[in-house]
C-alpha cells in the first residue's frame, strides 16, 4: 500500500480586511492576504499604492484602523512588544549613519533577547552575532564605522542586524532600492538562501517587478490602496494586469533561464512609431 504525504505550508501572516491610514486619511482600504511558513513574498505597485503603508501596519509603527493582523494564528494585539521584536524583524530602507560600528549596530538585534537586568550582551550574544556576520559576508566590517560603509554594505549590514534577533519573519523595504545590479542579486540572492537554509518567512516591498518576478515565490499587487492580485509570479505578472495597474504599455516575455515573467517597457516614443501592443508580443 502506497501512501502519499502531502506537505502543506501553514500560514505565518494572515492580513484580514486591514484599513489603516494616516489621521484621517486612508491609505490601504480592506487587504486581506496570508503569507505562508517559509515562503519568500513580494509585495509590488505603482508608487502612492499603499505598499509602505502596509508594510508599517505588519512592523506595528502604525496601528490598524479596521480589521485585524494575525502572526502564527495570534492577533497582533495580544502579542507584546517584546515577543513581537523576537518573532520579527524589520529592514527599513535607510540605515542610519550612528555613530557605532558595525558590530556595535548588529548586536543591537540582540536587545530583545535580553533577560531581566542584563545590561551588557553575553559571550552567546556576540556569539550569535558574528554568526550572522559571516553569513551576510560582513563579519570583515566589524570594526568600520556605520558612515563609512557603501550602500551594499549598509544594506548587507541591517540584514545582519535583523538575523540577531533571530525572528521567524523578516519585513524588508525596498531592500535593493538605489543599489547596482551586483548588490541587487547579492542582497536576492542572500534572502533566497535564508529561506531556505533558516526556514525564515521573508516579506519584501520591492519596485522592481523583475526582480519581484524572479525572486518571489508569490505577489501581491497592491493598487490604489487594495489588493489587485494575489498569486505567482506568473499569474500576478500579466501584461494586461500591469498595463491597467500601471497604466503604461509593456510588452511581456519569459526569462530564457528562470522561463519567470520578465516585462519590458515601451517607450512612448516608439509606441507611436511602431504602434506597439504588447499583446501582439505574447505569442511570438
Amino acid at each position: 500500500m502506497c501512501i502519499l504525504y502531502v506537505q502543506i505550508r501553514r500560514t505565518m501572516l494572515e492580513i484580514k480586511s486591514l484599513t489603516c491610514g494616516y489621521g484621517k486619511k486612508i491609505v490601504i482600504d480592506q487587504i486581506s492576504f496570508d503569507v505562508r511558513t517559509g515562503e519568500l513574498f513580494g509585495v509590488i505597485g505603482p508608487n502612492g499604492s499603499g505598499k509602505t503603508t502596509l508594510l508599517r501596519a505588519l512592523s506595528r509603527v502604525i496601528k490598524p484602523q479596521r480589521g485585524a493582523l494575525f502572526l502564527d494564528g495570534r492577533n497582533f494585539e495580544d502579542i507584546s512588544i517584546r515577543d513581537f521584536a523576537r518573532a520579527t524583524a524589520v529592514v527599513s530602507q535607510l540605515l542610519p549613519l550612528v555613530e557605532m560600528t558595525v558590530e556595535e549596530f548588529v548586536l543591537l538585534g540582540r536587545l530583545a533577547h535580553f533577560k531581566s537586568m542584563q545590561f551588557m550582551e553575553s559571550k552567546s550574544d556576540i556569539q550569535m552575532a558574528h554568526q550572522c556576520m559571516e553569513l551576510t559576508d560582513t563579519l570583515r566590517l566589524r570594526h568600520k564605522p556605520i558612515n563609512q560603509l557603501s550602500g551594499g554594505e549598509r544594506q548587507l549590514v541591517q540584514i545582519a542586524r535583523a538575523l540577531t534577533q533571530d525572528p521567524r519573519l523578516l519585513l524588508l523595504d525596498e531592500p535593493t532600492a538605489h543599489l547596482d545590479i551586483t548588490h541587487q542579486v547579492v542582497i536576492l540572492d542572500l534572502l533566497k538562501k535564508l529561506v531556505r537554509t533558516l526556514k525564515l518567512t521573508v516579506v519584501m516591498v520591492l519596485h522592481d517587478l523583475n526582480l519581484a518576478s524572479e525572486y518571489s515565490d508569490r505577489l501581491a499587487l497592491i493598487s490604489q490602496g487594495r489588493v489587485y492580485k494575489v498569486g505567482t509570479p506568473q499569474e500576478v505578472i500579466d501584461f494586461s494586469i500591469i498595463e491597467e495597474v500601471y497604466k503604461t504599455v509593456v510588452v511581456l516575455k519569459k526569462n530564457p533561464v528562470s522561463q519567470k515573467p520578465y516585462v519590458f517597457i515601451v517607450p512612448q516614443e516608439e509606441l507611436l512609431k511602431n504602434k506597439v501592443r504588447g499583446k501582439e508580443f505574447l505569442h511570438e
